[in-house]
């Protein structure tokens, strides 16, 4: 019972670890994920958490959809391409780009990012039904991108 126990944990264990190899190619956003909101690049909708949605008017929601609606074609661009050891991240002129390693840290992957001006920030990276997933957080708030293989 527990050989059994000890093989299953350690295959969960060696499954959630990343290699570079992994990572490598060219990824297209699907979907983006912030303060519970789901903007869902393939369906082409917005995923609003109930609570958040309640507070919001039907004129209210109605400029929201049309906000979004101009705004999906960005979506629709935005790309990560990893080549080698370089990241590069697109959402419509903003992007990121630089070197990086990837690491462990508390059972987590970590991409420690080395942009061009030298900063550096830590982006924790999974793959999840083959599926990309970039979560970065920056001054409290937190983005999750996730991306489908091209």
């Amino acid at each position: 019972m527990f050989l059994f126990v000890a093989v299953c944990l350690s295959t969960v264990a060696s499954a959630q670890k990343l290699t570079e190899k992994d990572l490598q190619g060219n990824w297209k956003l699907s979907a983006l994920e912030t303060s519970g909101m789901v903007i869902d690049v393939e369906k082409e909708k917005i995923v609003l958490p109930p609570e958040m949605e309640a507070q919001l008017t039907d004129d209210q929601k109605q400029q929201m959809n049309a906000g979004m609606a101009q705004a999906m074609e960005m979506f629709k661009e935005a790309y990560a391409k990893i080549e080698g050891k370089t990241l590069k991240q697109t959402l419509g002129p903003e992007g990121q780009e630089g070197t990086f390693v990837l690491s462990q840290k508390d059972g987590k992957n970590i991409l420690t990012l080395t942009e061009g001006d030298g900063s550096t920030k830590e982006i924790t990276v999974s793959i999840v039904d083959k599926k990309l997933r970039l979560e970065e957080s920056e001054g409290g708030a937190s983005a999750v991108f996730v991306y489908a293989k091209q």
